[in-house]
């Protein structure tokens, strides 16, 4: 195969041109983020269950707080993985809320082959619309995204907390940021274009389906994450953190964060790579999603085509603002700064 080459994609009302590449000639390479859209399947589900860092730490933490107490599992999947161990793990009752309908009631039938089906009740729907029938102890969720709260997880989760989840009830991740570093994209990728594989173009062609329209997709950045190599030639600074969320202190998920990067090493300033930390329990280490292998993946925020040349010494100031979408869930993202030199500004 070609190490790029141009395709066509279905989406509603046309076809869109996007470059496709060879995954296996290419270090890095592009997926679709697909965490808030409705386009989970086997592959995706099967992706996150091997992702054994992230599976280990949430183990921990469900069996430490849901012995002997109620539990509510946002975001159970077909798997129920979490549901499952809570109830496993001792809890009295857990409520399980998929909003996936076939994902819903695959679990279902996962909980009673199990034999939990007297302990778990699988509702289906989104968290802020249902109700239960009492607050319970403990929320587990699995709704962090590929950017801390691009799935949503701040306002379902102090949603949640308003609502669902007595005072002082426990949240299940802890806290998490959005991660932010300076990005060489050229020598990332060997000065290659970048592309998505051809078996990406579905994932690619159901966000699209499930929006009604083509739109300027999210992309997150394989590759990065699984070779030293390869982040050091492409990272130029070290990382940032911007949006915060504390799950089980005050959360408040609107918001501006000011934030500056300094230039490390020599290069072209392409755009930033976005990823996460995600402490899943109190006193836990977290979980980096810029330099350890995982199922989530850094998004790519693009700034410069030809890329900026930077060195040493030089900053990137730069605003980070989230704000609700219309949906009243996920958020939207707008980054703005200013490049400068190491003794004057020199670009906008």
């Amino acid at each position: 195969m070609r190490y790029s080459f141009i395709a066509e994609l279905a989406a509603p009302g046309r076809e869109v041109p996007v470059r496709a590449c060879d995954p296996e000639s290419n270090p890095v390479w592009l997926f679709a983020s697909i965490g808030e859209y409705p386009v989970y399947d086997d592959v995706v589900y099967e992706a996150m269950i091997k992702d054994e860092r992230r599976m280990n730490r949430y183990v921990e933490a469900v069996r430490r707080y849901a012995p002997g107490r109620t539990v509510l599992d946002i975001g159970t999947g077909k798997d129920a993985v979490w549901a499952l161990a809570a109830a496993r793990a001792g809890a009295r009752h857990v409520w399980a809320v998929e909003v996936i309908p076939k994902s819903a009631q695959i679990a279902r039938e996962t909980i009673e082959e199990a034999g939990f089906a007297d302990r778990i009740t699988v509702i289906e729907g989104l968290s802020t619309e249902i109700e239960l029938p009492e607050p319970v102890d403990v929320c587990v969720s699995e709704i962090i995204g590929t950017l801390g709260g691009s799935e949503g997880a701040g306002s379902v989760l102090r949603d949640a907390r308003k609502r669902l989840v007595k005072p002082g009830g426990v949240f299940i991740p802890h806290r998490s940021v959005t991660t932010a570093v300076a990005l060489d994209l050229g020598s990332a990728n060997g000065g290659r274009p970048l592309g998505f594989p051809p078996f990406v173009f579905r994932y690619v062609e159901e966000v699209f389906a499930s929006v009604g329209r083509p739109f300027d997709l999210r992309v997150v950045l394989e590759g990065l994450q699984d070779s030293p190599a390869v982040r050091d030639r492409s990272y130029l600074s070290d990382p940032v953190e911007v949006e915060p969320l504390e799950f089980n202190g005050d959360l408040d998920p609107e918001g501006i964060d000011a934030a500056e990067l300094m230039f490390t090493r020599e290069g072209n300033f392409s755009g930033l790579a976005l990823a996460m930390r995600l402490w899943v329990a109190e006193g836990d280490e977290p979980i980096d999603s810029l330099v350890q292998p995982s199922s989530w993946t850094p998004v790519y925020a693009p700034l410069s085509v030809e890329g900026l040349p930077v060195r040493p010494g030089d900053r990137f100031e730069f605003d980070f603002t989230t704000t609700l979408s219309d949906d009243g869930v996920h958020p939207d993202y707008a980054l703005t700064g200013e490049l400068h030199r190491a003794a004057a500004r020199w670009c906008r």
